[in-house]
C-alpha cells in the first residue's frame, strides 16, 4: 500500500456550510485544548480544541470569500466565517507551513493517540468539574432543561 493510499480524507465545514475544506493525513494523532483567556474568547467556550497539520495536506473546497481574520498586536490570530461566526482553519503566523484546524468542524469521527492541555493556570474556575454532571444522550426536553437550570435561581 502506498503512502497516499494510507491517508484518510477529513472534511470540515462551518456552521452555515458556506466554508468547506478538506485535508489528508494517515490519522489525527494529537489534539490539544488551550484554556487561555484568548482561546476562551475566540471559541466562546472553556477551551479551544484543535489539531495541527502541514499546509500541504490542506485544501479549501469553497467559501474563502467568507473568511475574515482578526490579528491582535501580540500575533494571536482568529479566522472566522463572516456568515455564521464559526472559527475556521488558518496558517500559523509563526509558521505558515502549519495549519490550525478547529476540531468541531471536522465531519469524520476519530480517536487521537494523544491529547495536550495548555495554559491550565488560566483555566476558568467555572470550567472545572465541581459536581457529578448530569448527562443526556440527546438534547433534554424544555421541562428537563428548565428543571435542571432552575433558571439559575
Amino acid at each position: 500500500m502506498t503512502a497516499l493510499e494510507q491517508e484518510q480524507k477529513f472534511n470540515g465545514v462551518c456552521l452555515c456550510g458556506a466554508i468547506k475544506f478538506q485535508f489528508y493525513t494517515s490519522k489525527i494523532k494529537t489534539i490539544y485544548r488551550c484554556y487561555c483567556s484568548l482561546c476562551r474568547k475566540q471559541s466562546g467556550t472553556a477551551s479551544n480544541t484543535a489539531t495541527l497539520i502541514l499546509s500541504e495536506q490542506f485544501g479549501w473546497q469553497q467559501g474563502q470569500q467568507f473568511i475574515r481574520t482578526y490579528v491582535k498586536a501580540t500575533g494571536f490570530t482568529s479566522s472566522f466565517c463572516t456568515e455564521c461566526g464559526s472559527p475556521v482553519p488558518n496558517a500559523l503566523g509563526s509558521n505558515p507551513k502549519i495549519m490550525w484546524i478547529p476540531l468541531g468542524l471536522i465531519e469524520q469521527d476519530f480517536v487521537p493517540e494523544k491529547e495536550l492541555n495548555f495554559c491550565m493556570n488560566s483555566q476558568a474556575n467555572w470550567s472545572k468539574n465541581h459536581t457529578v454532571p448530569f448527562e443526556f444522550d440527546e438534547l433534554p426536553t424544555g421541562a428537563e432543561f428548565q428543571d435542571y437550570f432552575e433558571l439559575n435561581k
